[in-house]
């Protein structure tokens, strides 16, 4: 081995060093950042929490009007239009995170809802009592006894 081989494997060795202990820094500033965000988050659900819902301030899932007609069944099982909180009242804050999809227990499948049903859920998530499951093609209960829980996770819908 060369003497400038040597050196040059010296130096080589020592920016690896620093350039673990500089990604060693960044993975703890990125999980600090991390837990930061979700301590903000935490904080924006309590303090939307103590917002009251205005469950009356509501229209269907394209902006109509509620109708009476609303609750009848297309042939695939869901409904000709589904209630949610207006934009007005969704837009003062959620006391959960916005989900959007969730798992059948009983059939295992995942369906994915509408952004305006997500919100609706995190803004007041006992606001329905049931949903629709897309492979059964039928709605089922939510709620501590119902039938699902958000993706990804053992968190029932509707609680």
């Amino acid at each position: 081995m060369s003497e400038r081989g040597d050196k040059l494997r010296r130096q080589a060795a020592e920016q690896d060093g620093e350039a673990e202990t500089l990604e060693k820094q960044a993975r703890y500033h990125r999980d600090t950042a991390r837990a930061q965000r979700k301590s903000a988050t935490q904080a924006d659900l309590e303090e939307n929490a103590r917002i009251p819902v205005d469950r009356s301030a509501v229209t269907l899932t394209d902006g109509r009007p509620v109708d009476p007609n609303h609750r009848d069944l297309k042939p695939n099982g869901q409904q000709q239009g589904y209630v949610v909180l207006s934009d007005e009242e969704r837009a003062k804050g959620f006391v959960r995170p916005v989900r959007e999809s969730y798992k059948h227990l009983t059939c295992g499948a995942v369906t994915t809802m509408g952004r305006a049903l997500a919100e609706t859920y995190a803004r007041d998530p006992a606001f329905y009592s049931g949903t629709f499951c897309a492979t059964c093609q039928k709605h089922f209960p939510v709620g501590d006894d119902g039938e699902f829980v958000w993706a990804g996770t053992e968190i029932k819908v509707g609680t």
